[in-house]
């Protein structure tokens, strides 16, 4: 993989330049940011920094966590120790539910940030790790299109490794999928 500083750059270029027209080879106006797990600390700082830019130069930027969308639909229905309780019975049953749940929270706080920028900015997608083992993002991407459409854009902030066949692999435990982004590796 390239270093960080170097991907950094392209997606402010990007951003700044070139986001009404990141959806012409793709179909959709996504990147995905691939970072090795290790330089987690590094990235969000290079994120920050990236949105302070943005906003300065008068782009919108809106910024969505996964940390949380996991447990956000039990927490809002009272329903999380009932949630924990379950994961030691019902484990696989429970799984699928999660999954389906966490899936919907985020397609939704990602089409809320959507009409919060009405039509014009960027949405930084955070902390996808914490989505694992219960949701690829892929579906989630897909739920997205024709909803978040240039001159948006969304990128996604990906910790990963890439093995030697090129195949990026999700905290490098697991092939990520296929994406219809740009992948900035």
């Amino acid at each position: 993989m390239r270093p960080l500083p170097e991907k950094f750059e392209e997606l402010e270029e990007l951003l700044l330049h070139h986001r009404a027209t990141l959806a012409q080879n793709t179909g959709v106006p996504f990147v995905r940011l691939v970072y090795r797990p290790e330089e987690e600390v590094d990235c969000r700082r290079r994120r920050e920094l990236l949105e302070k830019v943005l906003k300065q130069k008068g782009t919108a930027v809106e910024r969505i966590s996964c940390r949380e969308v996991i447990f956000t639909h039990y927490e809002r229905h009272g329903r999380l120790d009932q949630l924990f309780e379950l994961e030691r019975t019902e484990r696989d049953r429970l799984s699928a539910s999660i999954a389906k749940r966490a899936r919907q929270e985020l397609v939704n706080q990602l089409l809320a940030a959507a009409d919060r920028l009405k039509g014009d900015g960027v949405i930084f997608l955070v902390d996808a790790a914490f989505v694992y083992p219960y949701l690829r993002l892929a579906p989630v991407l897909d739920d997205c299109i024709n909803r978040i459409t240039p001159p948006m854009a969304l990128v996604i902030f990906y910790p990963a490794e890439v093995d030697v066949d090129g195949q990026v692999l999700f905290l490098g435990v697991r092939p990520s999928g296929y994406y219809r982004t740009r992948d900035l590796t």
